[in-house]
């Protein structure tokens, strides 16, 4: 059988300044690509998230978590894709998730939201140098020894696009598994579950083209199947 991918939903502005909670198309795709049924985990609480400053909204009641667990429960897999804001209930979904050993795919925001779970730090980027649209490579990565990562890919450096404004100063028990050339923290994972990976950059935007970020959807969704 198949398996269920959730994916993470985001705010933002649909048209005529409408808030939605959304899907990206290229990470859904991305699911049905490497062999998964995507399904849109929604946030539960009612509120207009677009509207909200997370720091300021009412904490998850215990209805609203066991809600968001029966739907988690359902999944196979979880993708934390991009999102320029983090909500409590993000959280709540990679803490459980990663309680039951589901594997999880962070990416972008992600990757850094399972960084701040972490006890690392954000700080916004020096330069513009890692915040650039549609470009199909970026820079390059160096993928550290011994790591999940490297064995995914076989390869010492990988190329990737990029676009994010903030990026992870530390985490304390995962495990860094790529860095930029400048010295930015661009994968971490955590080696005691079954698949739990973040990157900062976008291998869902990157399926048709690169065979190597290819390979990571692929092991991911491979993962879920175990």
């Amino acid at each position: 059988m198949k398996p269920i991918i959730g994916i993470v939903g985001r705010s933002d502005i649909g048209s005529e300044d409408y808030s939605v909670i959304c899907c990206y198309e290229n990470v859904r795709r991305s699911v049905i690509k490497c062999g998964g049924i995507p399904i849109l985990i929604l946030p539960n609480q009612d509120v207009e998230y677009e509207k909200s400053i997370p720091k300021e909204m009412n904490r998850l009641t215990i209805d609203e978590k066991e809600d968001l667990k029966r739907v988690i429960d359902m999944c196979d897999g979880i993708i934390m894709p991009g999102t320029y804001k983090l909500y409590e209930y993000d959280r709540f979904i990679y803490e459980y998730a990663l309680e039951l050993d589901i594997p999880i795919l962070g990416i972008c925001g992600g990757m850094q939201l399972m960084g701040l779970s972490d006890g690392g730090k954000l700080i916004k980027n020096d330069t513009d140098e890692h915040f650039k649209s549609g470009k199909k490579y970026v820079h390059s990565v160096d993928i550290v020894d011994n790591t999940m990562l490297k064995k995914i890919v076989n390869k010492n450096t990988l190329n990737v696009n990029s676009r994010h404004n903030y990026h992870l100063t530390n985490v304390d028990s995962l495990k860094v598994s790529a860095y930029s050339k400048d010295g930015l923290i661009e994968a971490i994972e955590n080696p005691n579950k079954k698949f739990v990976l973040g990157v900062e950059w976008h291998p869902e935007n990157m399926m048709d083209y690169d065979e190597y970020n290819k390979m990571i959807m692929n092991e991911f969704i491979a993962s879920t199947k175990i």
